[in-house]
């Protein structure tokens, strides 16, 4: 078995080290801790600010994503996912929940 080079990201070993960690695999699991990170802090707001605060922190990540995938020099065509990937997903899922959240409708105000 071989010792795995801790600064070589792109070869990781799977749970059950036989391998490389699928690379599809890994920018979904990336994606989905990014829309569960920028649910948690949108829920810090109140309730009828979260939705655009979600929106809002989809939109930043999906802006550093971006910055890392140029960074990194990825290719923005792959036969695989990319970080460029992980940007255009948050991108669309931000800007969909902004465009949703303007059609709910506003809530009641008290007197």
């Amino acid at each position: 078995m071989r010792t795995p080079d801790g600064w070589n990201w792109n070869d990781l070993s799977g749970p059950d080290n036989r391998g490389p960690v699928d690379p599809n695999q890994e920018h979904l699991i990336r994606w989905g801790l990014t829309v569960a990170f920028s649910l948690f802090f949108a829920s810090l707001y109140p309730l009828p600010v979260v939705p655009v605060m979600l929106g809002t922190f989809l939109l930043m990540g999906a802006l550093g994503s971006c910055m890392a995938a140029g960074l990194r020099r990825e290719p923005v065509f792959a036969p695989h996912l990319t970080t460029w990937d992980e940007a255009a997903a948050s991108a669309a899922l931000g800007l969909l929940v902004l465009i949703g959240s303007s059609l709910l409708p506003s809530p009641p105000t008290g007197a």
